[in-house]
């Protein structure tokens, strides 16, 4: 979408907008699929990734166990100024441990902390987390509770291979992420209904550059009492 200021957020936001009007208007097979270099569960072309973008990944956990090691070595210096320069060592190593302890009591408080990034390809059946070591897949199935924390940033908590977690997903396409689970999971959810993949800002971009007969998102893509097709 040609425009000014046009930036890769708002291209995201349009593919956004584009898969949910194809998915309500029952026109799913007219979202383009992505090629990947990895395999996609499921059969083409209903499995196909349908967008991609760069992540990041915020886990809610402490980064240690509150331990530190504590610097109680001796140390004694002689001549002229010897006391004075023991005494700096000996307040030294007392800032130092105090530190040390501080920091350690920091990482043990639980909080959101990134745990890795890289890029999140998603199709209708769940996402795929693409990092430089590994491959992760969450299908909806997996994830109990979804909801968008801002604009971007979509929080979870789900079940995956190490147990119970809670996820947030910063991206582009965290509102697209947001509305497909949405639909498959909790078609009541408040959010849904308040269409928070269409942003205000973004609408008024994108009604700034569209052509008259450019889709109109937002009185185009109401939702009604489902928010999937029937076989979808």
């Amino acid at each position: 979408m040609p425009g000014v200021g046009w930036t890769p957020r708002d291209e995201s936001l349009l593919r956004t907008a584009f898969a949910v009007h194809c998915i309500l208007t029952d026109h799913f097979d007219e979202v383009p699929g992505i090629p990947v270099p990895f395999a996609v569960p499921g059969h083409f072309p209903q499995n196909r990734v349908i967008a991609t973008a760069p992540f990041t990944l915020y886990s809610f956990q402490a980064a240690g166990d509150g331990s530190y090691v504590h610097d109680n070595g001796f140390f004694f210096a002689t001549g002229e100024y010897g006391l004075a320069l023991t005494a700096g060592v000996g307040l030294a190593r007392a800032i130092g441990n105090s530190q040390r302890r501080n920091a350690a009591q920091a990482d043990a408080t639980r909080m959101w902390r990134p745990l890795d990034q890289g890029r999140i390809f998603i199709n209708i059946d769940g996402f795929h987390l693409l990092t430089a070591g590994d491959l992760v897949t969450w299908d909806w199935q997996s994830i109990d509770l979804g909801q968008m924390v801002q604009r971007g940033q979509f929080a979870m908590v789900g079940n995956s291979e190490q147990g119970r977690v809670s996820y947030v997903i910063e991206s582009d396409l965290a509102e697209l992420v947001f509305f497909l689970w949405a639909a498959h999971r909790q078609p009541q959810h408040p959010q849904l209904y308040q269409r928070v993949w269409l942003l205000p800002e973004w609408l008024n971009k994108y009604d700034a550059v569209r052509r008259p007969d450019d889709i109109d998102y937002w009185n185009q893509s109401v939702l009604g009492d489902r928010a999937l097709p029937p076989g979808l």
